[in-house]
Formats: structure tokens, C-alpha cells, sequence
């Protein structure tokens, strides 16, 4: 080996071990800022900073993620939820909004911490089966029914059943549609079914959503023409249109059902008073009806706000299980 070779290999030593000495800082330097970057994150969880006037800011804890789909039900009642979380609990939220089986599987791999849209037990029941050893089911906040709709003013003894459907002639006087919703819902999977169950060949289901479901059941009734729309209740198009549900014989779309609660596990030990005002969260229907249809005539903001500010008792009881006791009458004896 010439000298000059010698010095070329030396002068390669010398630099990959620079190299090496170089890259060994970093690692220790990143290794240093992952423990600092995790005792500030367990600093915010734990006793986040507060502002001055006692309150706390919300990019200083971890959020709460609630998962939701765009359905009328679904925006008022996790809007409420959100509201009520960081209002009473001080703990921040971030509504997410994805695809329905999107949100179960994300609530059991811990991606989102809860959402508040499963529809069991029938309904999303091929959902449910895949993650229900990886979730905690809280119980139904209130209840719900899924099927086909009509407007009143379609004969009820010319259409009064699905099974009614598969007439051609009557299949021809809906334009041979049945209008849905967005197609990764569990109402569209059951509607799928129905079509081959009751021999619906001459019917075409359309994919969109609940939104642009509604805007062809307002321009049909507007119009006066049939349409058959698959919808749901709670939902606030009951409160505003004269509507009936088709008889479903067959119970291929289901019953009754309730509209449950379900979080990731260890979502209890992390955030128990969520939990616990989750346990307790009950809606009744006929005040959701109407808390629908506020919303759509004004906005999910207001109505929700509306809706808090005249329940403060009920309120109470969901955040602290507190019930207020009514207030003693008065009576008079009278000696007959």
C-alpha cells in the first residue's frame, strides 16, 4: 500500500468516526427532547396551566376526540355533549367527523375516545361484532327507528308496505327510486338487503346523504309527487312533513333500537367524570324532536344553547347524578 493510500484510509477512519460521534449526539439529543416533550405532555394532562382568570386553555390539554357523521341526530347531540364536557369538566373536544364504520374502528384502536352514534343492536351489528371486545358500550342515550318513508299523501292502501314496492306500476309512479343516504351507513347496508329480500328488482337505491335525502323529500312534497326516502327517527323532517314509515314485514330494517354510547377502553381511568356524565346521558324523544327541528330552523349552536339554558335540572343531573327534588306544595286540611 502506497503512503498516499495510507493517509486516503486514514482520513476515512478519522471521518466516519466523526460521523459516528455526530450521529451519537443527535440520538442523545433527540432522545433528550422525547423526555422533555413527554413530561410537558404528562404536565398538560395532568395539571394544565391555567389562565388568569382561573380558566384553562384548550391547546394545553389533550382533547377529547368525539367521532360523528353529518346525520341531524348525530350534530345536535354530540355538539351537546361537547359543550357540556368543557363547560362543566373543563376538559377540551374535537368533534371528528368520518365514515361510521371508519369511527368504530377508530374508537377501538384509540384513534377517537368515543362516539355517540351506535345504532344496536341491529343495525350496526357487523360494526359492532368487530370491535365490541376492544370497546366500553355506556348504553343507549335514547332511542331510534330506521325504515322507508312516504309522505302522508301517498295512498296508504296503495302503498302501505315495502312488499308494495315490487308492483311495476307502482314502482314506475316513485320513478323507480328509492333515495338514501351516504352509503357507508348501516340504514343503507339493511336497505341493500331489503331490496333482494322483498324481490325490489324494478327499485334502484341512490347513494348521497342525509342532507340531500331530505332535499328531495322537500322538492317532492313541494311538488306533490311520490317519493320513498329511507330515513329515521329522531329526525326533524317528522316534526315538519306530514310522513309514515312503510311496513317492513320481513323486519329486514329493524325495530325498535337504541342509539348507544361507546368509548375506548380506558377512557374511564384517563377521564372518569366524562364517563360518568356520559352514563347518565338520556335524551327524551319527544324533546329531541323538537330540538331537531329548532336546529334545522335556526342553527345546532343555538338550539343546543336554547336547549341547556331552559334544562338546567336535567343539566345537573347528567353532569353531578344529582336530582333536584321538586318543591313541597301546599295543602289545606279540610274536615268533612
Amino acid at each position: 500500500m502506497t503512503i498516499n493510500n495510507r493517509w486516503k484510509n486514514r482520513a476515512l477512519i478519522i471521518a466516519g468516526g466523526l460521523i459516528a460521534l455526530l450521529s451519537m449526539q443527535s440520538i442523545l439529543r433527540l432522545s433528550t427532547q422525547g423526555d422533555a416533550n413527554k413530561e410537558t405532555a404528562s404536565e398538560k394532562q395532568g395539571s394544565p396551566k391555567a389562565n388568569l382568570d382561573g380558566s384553562q386553555n384548550k391547546n394545553e390539554q389533550t382533547s377529547i376526540k368525539i367521532g360523528w357523521t353529518a346525520w341531524s341526530d348525530a350534530d345536535v347531540v354530540s355538539l351537546m355533549a361537547e359543550k357540556l364536557i368543557e363547560r362543566h369538566l373543563d376538559q377540551p373536544v374535537d368533534r371528528v367527523m368520518a365514515d361510521i364504520g371508519i369511527q368504530y374502528e377508530a374508537v377501538a384502536r384509540g384513534d377517537l375516545d368515543m362516539m355517540l352514534m351506535a345504532w344496536l343492536p341491529t343495525t350496526h351489528q357487523l360494526y359492532w361484532k368487530k370491535v365490541r371486545d376492544r370497546v366500553i358500550n355506556l348504553g343507549p342515550m335514547y332511542t331510534g327507528r330506521l325504515g322507508w318513508v312516504v309522505p302522508a299523501y301517498v295512498p296508504k292502501e296503495q302503498v302501505g308496505s315495502i312488499n308494495d314496492l315490487a308492483k311495476p306500476k307502482i314502482a314506475q309512479l316513485f320513478s323507480n327510486k328509492i333515495q338514501g343516504i351516504d352509503p357507508g351507513s348501516g340504514l343503507m347496508q339493511a336497505s341493500e338487503k331489503a331490496l333482494k329480500d322483498y324481490s325490489l328488482s324494478e327499485m334502484e337505491l341512490v347513494s348521497s346523504s342525509g342532507a340531500a335525502m331530505t332535499a328531495v323529500l322537500d322538492r317532492s312534497i313541494r311538488d306533490n309527487r311520490w317519493v320513498v326516502v329511507t330515513s329515521w327517527t329522531p329526525h326533524w323532517m317528522f316534526a315538519r312533513y306530514q310522513l309514515r314509515f312503510l311496513q317492513d314485514p320481513k323486519q329486514v330494517l329493524g325495530g325498535i333500537e337504541g342509539i348507544h354510547a361507546i368509548t375506548r377502553i380506558g377512557l374511564d381511568q384517563d377521564h372518569p367524570k366524562v364517563v360518568a356524565f356520559l352514563s347518565r346521558f338520556r335524551l327524551p324523544e319527544n324533546q329531541l324532536d323538537a330540538l331537531l327541528l329548532a336546529a334545522q330552523e335556526s342553527s345546532t349552536e343555538q338550539a343546543v344553547n336554547n336547549y341547556l339554558a331552559n334544562n338546567q335540572s336535567r343539566v345537573k343531573y347528567w353532569m353531578t347524578g344529582t336530582i333536584e327534588e321538586a318543591a313541597p306544595t301546599s295543602t289545606t286540611s279540610t274536615k268533612r
